[in-house]
């Protein structure tokens, strides 16, 4: 392989090898579902950037040039022939960009004017060896090789070179598997009835078909449907799918040798580093898969094809929700929890409540037998205490300290900086919160004087109906305040910041877990988890100013769970 003599996959550097060497590949490369021509691969779905460049080179006029040069010069050595007429193609395109103003385009037009440029010579050098009949790719394979390449670009896995992955996994046996077959099977009985998977999304990024891979629950009958209809190159835009020359059944076996030739590449792309691919490899499994697809695609496997929308709601959308909701939830627990700062936390939240907006859209598109049954009375139980407990993302000294700090100089909450940004959640213990409101609510000459203090608290704190408030902690407090100096307030209001949004994102995740596991109406599922995140967000994004990770000195990592 000559990945690592490169730096890039091999997936990608094929699809260029057999650009170069057979310029009939670019037809592998068309979406025949378009009325007008287009490539369904594009540069942006090369993780290499000169392989992107060399790509949109090639299909700019880069495959004419090769042509003409090889006509020009019949006895000249083929592969120094397709380097040059590419480079030459590339240059035009880097002065292009130049022109338009791109500063790293401009720095590969200027080094072709040095004497010897290690760009150009390497760049020239690396097309050539490509160009090579020995290069180890068959151009006959373009189309799946590419396939690889706008997938890893569409959904980059954690796992080299494995086109996607599914959300986390849930309960699944034997009949559901039946199910999602029958509704691939529906699809490959006529491909017509894709159209009742169709929809209009808000989002021009997201594809238009209601059901996705990552909803099935057997990572195989995913593969399958992003093969038949949801990934690049899809089975359903084959033009022998929608050749009325030919039976139901040639129509079906021609799709299925598509999907089947695209497991393959898919295992062999994973092989390097996942031995379960290598062994399906070894064992023909993804033979005997076309030949379950053959037996599917019979018009008696399921009581009805026709149903195959609502079968897929039903055994396919719906059960997948709740474990879709609970990996986002884990995600934000995770990330949340972590030494990420407070701006990072509000963008994955704001993430995540995108993600949950686009779950409810595909739902809300898909013919749902009992769509908004019961949505008034569900609701989710509330969050069992987490082992972690309250101590690490609480910090009671802290909180008297900035207690403290205010009495002594209660002017603070009115200077920029973080004190300024505190609010009554940032404290935990009832005497705390309502000293704080105490502060807010006295001017500082008043607040300066702990009886008036002190009775304004508990007053407080009877309008709102709360127990009555512990008199020696407040006295105690107050009694430092006289009789301590501390530091300026804003350090512990920044730490006390950080720990409200910790303990936001933990609580809002931990509801959202526990919810996933009840029975409740998907749609009431999604609307409590963006409500949970939304509190959340508001939270990291209310303290935007505060975003660095939590104080040191203060030494209270909260853990990831």
């Amino acid at each position: 392989m000559n990945n690592e003599q490169f730096g890039a996959p091999q997936h990608e550097l094929n699809v260029i090898s057999s650009l170069l060497r057979d310029s009939s590949t670019q037809n592998q490369l068309f979406d025949w579902n378009r009325a007008e021509p287009q490539y369904w691969l594009r540069p942006e779905h090369f993780q290499t950037t000169w392989l992107s460049d060399a790509y949109a080179a090639l299909l700019s006029g880069g495959i004419g040039d090769i042509e003409q040069r090889l006509q020009a010069y019949p006895g000249a050595d083929r592969a120094q022939a397709t380097a040059d007429a590419v480079t030459a193609r590339m240059m035009t395109l880097y002065q292009q960009r130049a022109a338009a103003g791109d500063t790293n385009a401009q720095w590969a037009v200027n080094q072709a004017y040095l004497t010897h440029s290690d760009f150009w010579t390497g760049l020239h050098g690396a097309i050539r060896q490509m160009a090579q009949p020995t290069w180890p790719a068959n151009p006959q394979d373009a189309r799946h090789e590419a396939y690889v390449t706008a997938r890893t670009a569409q959904h980059p896995s954690i796992t080299e070179n494995i086109p996607f992955e599914l959300t986390r996994p849930r309960g699944y046996d034997n009949d559901a598997r039946h199910r999602e077959l029958a509704v691939i099977g529906a699809i490959l009985n006529n491909p017509a009835r894709v159209q009742q998977f169709q929809y209009s999304p808000q989002s021009p990024d997201a594809s238009p078909y209601w059901l996705q891979p990552q909803d099935f629950g057997d990572p195989v009958t995913a593969e399958i449907w992003d093969a038949l209809v949801t990934g690049p190159d899809p089975a359903i835009a084959l033009p022998a799918a929608t050749d009325l020359n030919l039976t139901p059944q040639q129509r079906a076996a021609a799709m299925i040798e598509h999907i089947t030739a695209r497991l393959v590449y898919n295992d062999y792309h994973r092989s390097t580093g996942d031995p379960a691919a290598q062994a399906r490899l070894d064992a023909s499994v993804n033979q005997q898969i076309g030949t379950y697809l053959a037996h599917a695609s019979a018009p008696d496997f399921s009581p009805n094809p026709d149903n195959a929308a609502r079968y897929a709601v039903t055994f396919i959308l719906e059960p997948s929700i709740p474990a879709a909701v609970e990996d986002l939830a884990g995600r934000v627990r995770d990330y949340g929890l972590s030494d990420a700062s407070l701006g990072q936390v509000g963008l994955e939240l704001s993430t995540t409540e995108y993600s949950l907006d686009q779950l409810a859209e595909r739902l809300d598109a898909a013919p749902r037998t009992l769509a908004g049954y019961g949505a008034s009375d569900q609701t989710a139980k509330p969050a069992p205490e987490q082992s972690e407990g309250q101590p690490a993302y609480t910090s009671v000294p802290i909180e008297r300290q900035v207690l403290i700090s205010l009495m002594q100089d209660p002017s603070q909450l009115h200077q920029d900086g973080p004190t300024r940004s505190l609010a009554e959640q940032d404290f935990t213990r009832p005497e705390h919160r309502y000293l704080f409101k105490a502060f807010q609510s006295l001017p500082p000459d008043a607040a300066q004087d702990h009886w008036l203090l002190n009775n304004q608290a508990q007053q407080l704190a009877r309008f709102d109906g709360a127990p009555r408030l512990d008199f020696q902690e407040l006295d105690n407090i107050a009694l430092e305040a006289r009789t301590r100096p501390v530091a300026p307030a804003d350090r512990g209001a920044g730490h006390l910041i950080t720990m409200t949004v910790r303990r936001t994102a933990r609580d809002a995740s931990t509801a959202i877990q526990a919810a996933a596991r009840e029975t409740l109406d998907p749609r009431v599922l999604i609307d409590q988890s963006r409500q949970q995140f939304q509190q959340a967000t508001r939270e990291a994004l209310r303290y935007h100013e505060q975003s660095v990770p939590e104080p040191t000195p203060y030494g209270q990592q909260a853990p990831v769970a």
